[in-house]
């Protein structure tokens, strides 16, 4: 095959590609006008899912990174026995299925209760099928993927300088604030979108665990499966249309700081 032919190939099933996921994700552009699109979006209703969205994918967002930073970086950097099994564990709740996060969790209640002969229902550490329970089913995911991130950007740390640092005096915890922060920052920030995006995104945790009410715990996801499940078609279509524009914008922002270990992530 000569050496046109294969580029050609090549860049067709490209073209495909790229023409296929294109006319799938105009799709909810193309059904509703933009008039329709923001009649539906500035409902009481879709702003309250907004808002709730908004809120809970921060929450669970601050939280990850506040455990992941200090996980991630032990993790890249020391040697930890057993780091093998530890990096499996981490990165297992990113590859299951939605919906089996979310019925682990139940699962788990399910067990301290057992443990604790009921103690937890109904009490302020029982949060399913509630709002706080939302950033819960979000943390599942957000955490193992915040930490997955945050391993990319502090391995293009050289460590070479922070081993001058240590050697002139300052210790592991003014090295790491001084050294490893600054220099891993824009793939810190870049994780922090990431996982935002995938949080304000999450679904089958949220379903199983907070289950789907309108009014309590509809976030965006949720609403739309609320809409479509009751024929609501322009809600659905105004809601997906609205999540596919917040994940371009996500994935500019990402672009836009660079980094490698953001984008393997």
């Amino acid at each position: 095959m000569s050496n046109a032919a294969f580029r050609s190939v090549f860049l067709v099933s490209l073209s495909l590609l790229v023409l296929f996921v294109g006319l799938f994700l105009g799709a909810a552009f193309l059904y509703s006008g933009p008039e329709r699109l923001i009649r539906v979006l500035t409902e009481p209703a879709a702003l309250q899912s907004i808002l709730l969205s908004l809120g809970t994918s921060a929450i669970a967002t601050l939280l990850a990174f506040v455990f992941a930073i200090p996980a991630a970086y032990a993790l890249t950097r020391w040697k930890i026995p057993g780091r093998a099994f530890i990096d499996m564990l981490l990165d297992l709740p990113i590859v299951l299925p939605p919906l089996v996060a979310g019925f682990c969790l139940l699962l788990l209640y399910a067990v301290l209760e057992r443990a604790w002969s009921g103690g937890l229902s109904g009490g302020p550490l029982d949060l399913r099928f509630t709002r706080p329970g939302i950033v819960l089913a979000q943390f599942t995911i957000a955490a193992p993927l915040a930490v997955r991130v945050l391993r990319a950007a502090f391995a293009e740390v050289p460590e070479r300088l922070e081993t001058m640092s240590r050697s002139l005096g300052a210790g592991e915890a003014r090295t790491f604030a001084a050294i490893s922060l600054p220099m891993s920052r824009n793939g810190i920030i870049a994780g922090i979108i990431m996982v935002w995006a995938r949080s304000i995104a999450e679904f089958g945790p949220i379903l199983v665990f907070c289950g789907a009410v309108r009014g309590k715990t509809d976030v965006l996801p949720i609403a739309i499966f609320l809409a479509f499940s009751n024929g609501e078609l322009e809600n659905g279509v105004a809601l997906s249309a609205l999540l596919i524009v917040l994940g371009g914008i996500a994935i500019a922002g990402i672009r836009r700081l660079g980094g490698e270990g953001a984008r393997l992530a």
